[in-house]
Order: structure tokens, then sequence, then C-alpha cells
């Protein structure tokens, strides 16, 4: 009691980017792959000669660097037996892999724990945090598509102007002559506080309250240099933005907890409460004099916008949890949670759960005394999900537009006053087992899920005046079983290894969907096509049909390349429903083909320790999932596309060349017409993987004689390596809303290597 304990962890990195087994053709490839072409002699580029083989600029190398990044923390904490306190103070730098992006970010928290009466115990805390950002961030699409004949820099080393006439793709930017001028700074501002307490009304039952406010407000400078490919056209632009959030957060709940012989039971009576308030305010001006970077000397205010967004949700509920000896458990719930961004109708859903528990090797019958633990599990219960949209169920104008200069509204939303919670009903079944203290553990789960009113943005008739609307489109059933096992394979006292494995499985289908209107006149449940996430124009499709599973891919079947003339060809259907092939794109039919979701995932982790020193690794993989590289329609695109470069073929591709060529990819012609590159599955990879996630080897020891509690030493890495037969960067992507994309763009940010060293000192 009273004594001060600190502890300081300091941390710095190097980080480089990693391009998978995306490998993009050098100046000498490139131009052999154009000068293999069947019409080579209709190229129109003005250097189109032999020498362009020596032409070899690495826009890869030229946009990438080794990242640097620094993390320090210093905590202090220490106090009596009626209040107890913590400060900590943070920093952190990174220049990243790419590029043109540096952050900092400065945090601290306080926190006390004050017990002034017996019965009370008073909680506060404030934290607050700065970050800071400078974006002349180099482009991550030019790093793959840019040809390797074009430099930025001409023979002096001076930046060459946009559209350079020495270019061979002399309508391409020079993007960095942009950057030596833009650029787009931002700020970060945020302080949260909590006033929390404890009140014990009598030894069974206790009041808790957690009291939250958070704020926030952040700042953007962005500068268009009048000389810039961007701000040329409007002699520059300035913008600044300002935004503030507001968030409040309670919880208030009655708890109790009395145990009499061999019972305890425990329980709460909740309320909880959460909203948001933010608004935005952005100007732009146009036409200034380089080297200023204000609003003030702009001439001409291009446009101002701003705007309010709100949300709430509350929430009641109740749990019960009760047990006999340890040996029987039953707990159960129920809920009733509210939305502001729910139709009027059905803003309000109840959700509950009930589960038990069963310790059989609690029971005096059980006498296999090598087990520690052997525990049966069931549950059933549900769960809601509401829009990630704020205002789904009204209808929407933009009143930013204009007509002969008078004001006006466009529609820009069609609400829907009945959209409902999203409800998931699972029920389960697990089993957990352990034996020989713990030397060997085992845990089992089996699940059956059942989700009702499905949220879905669904894509609707442009003629609407809108492209999407929200709807609670129908049910799916999910299943899976998912299994760990893991142990100490030797356990002794200075040699311990330790090793686990988790595995699982899901199968998903759409069990039923929204009736559409039919010419006939009936409501009928009609498959729907979506997109496939990327929200790229001209990628895969994905399909919503009854009995198949929700993340199916739907496009044009890949029949292979002819091999009398190399033309791409693609399934249709013949005049007795057979299956043909055809080289028309426009004949070919679209199918099912395939889910992004995997049939196996899980994941290995493994511990080896001796004496002080420790290792450890963990391993990801995924098997059966399939992944649409929309990349290749333009790096793959058998010169479709002859102002970008082009990737180089994979181990085990070849590329027809002359008749009765068996090939993967079909003939290359200059500006080909033949559609070879469209969306079809032949751009759709299996995209199984195992993956080194993270290593970490340290060193621990203590030195009393220096008032030393702990000191360690550490070297972490984070993507060592990656075993995948996928083509792209990265065949674990996830989407902005944690999902795992089903496809990847040529924008996509390449994953990044990580090693990190560190050191923890406790006194």
């Amino acid at each position: 009691s009273g004594k001060l304990r600190t502890s300081v962890s300091m941390r710095t990195g190097i980080s480089q980017l990693t391009n998978g087994n995306l490998h993009m053709m050098n100046g000498a490839e490139l131009y052999d792959y154009f000068a293999s072409t069947g019409n080579a002699s209709t190229i129109p580029f003005p250097r189109w000669k032999p020498a362009l083989r020596n032409d070899n600029f690495d826009w890869w190398k030229l946009a990438t660097r080794t990242g640097v990044s620094q993390d320090y923390n210093l905590t202090l904490q220490g106090g009596s037996e009626t209040m107890n306190s913590l400060f900590s103070l943070g920093y952190y730098d990174e220049k990243g892999a790419v590029k043109g992006f540096d952050y900092k970010r400065y945090n601290f928290r306080l926190k006390t724990s004050y017990k002034p009466l017996s019965w009370l115990t008073i909680r506060p805390m404030i934290s607050g945090a700065m970050q800071t950002s400078e974006d002349r961030q180099y482009s991550i699409s030019a790093m793959y598509s840019m040809l390797p004949w074009d430099s930025p820099y001409d023979a002096e080393g001076k930046l060459v102007p946009h559209q350079y006439s020495g270019w061979v793709n002399s309508n391409s930017t020079n993007y960095l002559r942009d950057l030596q001028w833009n650029h787009y700074d931002g700020s970060y501002y945020e302080f949260m506080g909590n006033l929390d307490f404890d009140v014990r009304i009598a030894p069974w039952l206790t009041f808790s309250s957690v009291n939250n406010y958070k704020y926030v407000h952040s700042t953007g400078h962005g500068y268009e240099d009048p000389r810039s490919n961007g701000g040329e056209s409007v002699q520059g632009r300035i913008t600044e933005y300002h935004g503030q959030v507001a968030r409040r957060y309670s919880n208030q709940k009655l708890l109790t907890n009395n145990s009499w012989g061999l019972h305890n039971l425990n329980g709460l009576l909740a309320y909880e409460f959460n909203d948001y308030w933010g608004k935005s305010t952005s100007a732009n001006g146009t036409g200034f004099v380089p080297g200023f970077e204000v609003l003030d000397i702009t001439a001409k205010p291009e446009k101002a916008k701003g705007g309010i967004a709100e949300w709430a949700v509350q929430s009641v509920f109740a749990n019960a949890r009760y047990s006999y000896d340890n040996r029987y458990l039953l707990e159960g719930s129920i809920r009733r949670d509210g939305a502001s961004n729910l139709g009027s109708r059905a803003k309000y859903g109840t959700l509950f759960s009930i589960s038990g528990g069963w310790s059989i090797h609690r029971e005096s019958w059980f006498g296999i005394k090598a087990f520690d633990q052997l525990k049966l599990r069931a549950s059933y219960g549900s769960a809601g999900n509401r829009p990630s949209a704020l205002y789904p169920q009204y209808d929407l104008y933009s009143i930013a537009s204009s007509y002969n200069a008078q004001p006006g509204m466009l529609i820009s939303q069609i609400g829907n006053n009945d959209l409902t919670w999203e409800r998931t009903y699972t029920a389960g079944i697990g089993l957990d087992a352990s034996l020989w203290s713990n030397r060997l553990h085992f845990t089992l789960d089996l699940y059956s899920k059942k989700t009702d009113n499905i949220l879905y943005n669904v894509p609707v008739t442009s003629l609407t005046g809108v492209t999407h609307i929200y709807r609670n489109i129908g049910k799916m059933a999910n299943k899976g079983i998912e299994v760990a096992i893991g142990g100490d394979i030797i356990r002794s006292k200075d040699l311990t290894w330790s090793l686990d494995l988790n595995v699982g499985h899901n199968a998903n289908k759409l069990t039923d969907i929204f009736r559409q209107y039919d010419p006939s006149g009936q409501y009928i449940a009609k498959p729907v096509i979506i997109g496939d996430g990327s929200g790229i124009a001209g990628s895969a499709s994905r399909i919503l049909e009854i009995g198949s599973p929700i993340d199916t891919y739907y496009m044009p079947e890949w029949a292979g390349v002819n091999p009398d003339d190399g033309r791409p060809m693609w399934y249709k259907e013949g005049t007795n429903g057979e299956r043909v092939t055809t080289s028309n794109y426009a004949e070919a039919k679209y199918y099912k083909l395939g889910s992004a979701a995997p049939k196996v995932f899980g994941g290995i982790t493994t511990n080896l320790r001796w004496k002080e020193f420790d290792l450890s690794a963990t391993f990801g993989y995924a098997l059966g999932g399939q992944i649409y590289n929309y990349s290749r329609q333009e790096l793959d695109s058998d010169l479709t596309y002859t102002d970008r470069n082009q990737m180089s073929l994979q181990k085990g591709w070849s590329r027809w060349q002359k008749k009765g060529d068996v090939a993967t990819h079909p003939r290359a012609l200059y500006n080909n017409k033949d559609n070879g590159n469209k969306a079809s599955s032949r751009y759709l990879e299996d995209n199984s993987f195992f993956k080194l996630r993270t290593l970490s080897l340290g060193y621990n020891l203590s030195l009393p004689q220096l008032k030393v509690q702990n000191l360690r030493i550490y070297l972490n890495a984070e993507n060592l390596f990656t075993l995948t037969k996928y083509s792209g960067v990265d065949p674990e992507l996830p989407a902005s809303d944690g999902s795992v994309m089903g496809t990847t763009g040529i924008s996509v940010y390449p994953p990044v290597r990580r090693f990190v060293l560190g050191l923890n000192l406790s006194l």
C-alpha cells in the first residue's frame, strides 16, 4: 500500500511492403510481350523500337521505403487502501512504408478508484489524445500500372510535365509532379471522461453506474497548387474541413449475488443508453497565387457544405445465473433494444438467450482422475443487428442542386418505414475437456444459426431516381463446427513447449427472400443480382437465391482458350440446353460459381520457453474459398489495356502463340477487342492460404538489487510469409466493415511485413 509502481515500454519497428505473388513486367519483358502480338506492326508508340528493352524505371521502388515506427509509453500506479490511481502517457510516430504518409499520436490517461465509505466506490477517469497526419502519399495504383518505359524524371533529373511527349504513354500524368506541391494535413483531438461508481446497498445487492462522454474535434487542410494537374483548371484549390463528434454512453445496473449452501444465484437488471452527434463543415476556394495556403487569398468561393448526423440506441435487459455445487449451471437473459435508424413501426426488438452447463467431472460417480475438467454446454438465443446507414427509414432529398440558377432538390434515397431488426437465432452445444493438470485440453462447438429479416441495401432500377433501397430481404441458415485442441508437449522446470490448433467449418445458405412483383400479377421470390462489395464497375457479381450461399459468385464461366485461333471462350447454353463454348462474350451464360467463404479455416499457436527465453508463433490458414482478382482485368488483360504495365505470368500459366497451343491465356493483341478481360471465372481464384502471422522471441529477467521487478526484451515479426496459389498481393484482405472482401482491386494497400524491437521495464 502506498508504493509507486512504474512501468515503461519502448518499441521501435521497421516495415516493408510485400507484393505476394504479383510481379509486374520489367521493360524488357513488357517489350517482348508487345512485340509478340499478332498485330505488333500497328503499335503507334513514337518510341516503339527495341531500345525500349533497356528502359526500366521501377515505380514500385520509387513509391516505397522502409517504414519506421516508434512507440513509447510510461505508466505510474500507486495508492492506498482507500484510493488507487493510474497515470499513463504515450507517444507514437510512424513513417509509412508507402512514401509520403507520416503519422503522430500523443495520448494520456488518468484514472482513480476512491473508496470514501465502505459501501461507496467512485472511479473517475479522463483521457485525451492528439493525432496528426501529413499526407503526400505516393500512388499505390501507379506502383503497379505505370509503364516501366516512362520515367518521372528527365535526363537532368528534373520532373517531367503531365502528358509528357517523351513518354510512351503520353496521355498519362506524372503524379510525382503534383506531390511536390499538393498535400493534405489532418489533425484529430479526442477527450473522454468517465464518472463511474458502485453503491453496495446490501451484502448481496450492488448498484453500478458507468457514465461516459467523448468529444472529438478533427480538422483537415488540403492544398492543390495552380501548377498541378488537379488544380490547373481552377487556378488552384484550397480546402478546409472541420468536424465535431460527441458521444454519450450510460449503463446503470443492479447486481445481485447470493449464495446458500451449495447454491449460488446472481443476476442483474440494467438500462443502457448510447447516442452520437456529429457535425461537419467544409469549404473550398479556387484561384490564387502559389505560395499561400489560406482561404482568404482565394479569388472564388467554389463550394461550402456541411452536415449533421445523429443516432441513438437504448436497451433494458436482465440476466440471471444459477449454479449448484459448480456442477450444474443455468443462465438466462432477455433484453429490449431500440434504435433510431429503424422504421417507426419497428424500432424496438426483443432478444433473449438461455444456456446451461454440466461439469461432469464433479460428479461423485465420475472416477477418471486424469480429467481436470469435463464440461458439457448447451445454449439457445438471439442477437440483433441494425443498419449501418443513419436514416434508411426516411425519404431523403439532396438540396445542393440547382436549375437555371435556382435552388432545387433531387431525391437521393427512398426510405423504408417498415425496416426492422435483423435477428440471428443460434443453437449451440459444446464440450470442454482438460486432462493431466491441463497438459492436454480440448474444446468442441457445434452450432446452428438462423437469421431472419436480413438487412441489405438492395439494387433497384435507376428509373426511380435512386440505385438502392434498404430492405429486410429474407432468411439465412448457418451451420458449423469449431474444434480446438492443444497442450504441453514438453513440460519441465526449465523447458516448456505447447502447441494449440483450432479448425472451423461453416456452411450458409439463403432460405427465403423478399417477394417482387411479377408481370403475371403475382409476388414471387426472385433471385437478386448484387455487386461483389468492391464498388468497382465491371467487376464480378453475386447472386442472392434461395438454396445458395449468400456470397455466391454469379458470372460467365470461363471455358479456356480456343487452341485453333487463341481466342477466349466462355460457356453458353446450346439449342438443346447443353453447355457449348462461344467466343462471343455477349452470348455467355451467367452461372453460379463458387463462394468467397472458405470451407475450412483456423489457426495454430505454439509457445516454447527455455529458462528466461521464450519463443512464440501464430499461424493462420483457410482452405476452399474463392476470391475474384479484379486487378487482373487490368494487369492481365491480353493487352486490352495498353496504357498500363502487365503482370508476369504465374508458374504453370502460358499464352497462346500459334495454332494447336493448349494455353491458359488467350492471344495477345494490341488494343485487344476479344473481351477476354471481361468479368468471368477466368479471374476467380482459390484463396486458400497458410501464413505466419506473428513470430516473437523474448528474454525476461529480474534485477531486485536494482529494484527492477521485470525486464523484458523482445523481437516481434509480423507477416513473414504466406503460402498460396493466389496471384495477387494477399488472399486475405479485410474490407472496411471487417469482413473479408470477395474482390481485390488494383489500388488495394499491399500487406506490410513488420519487425519490432521492444523493451518492457517494471519498477
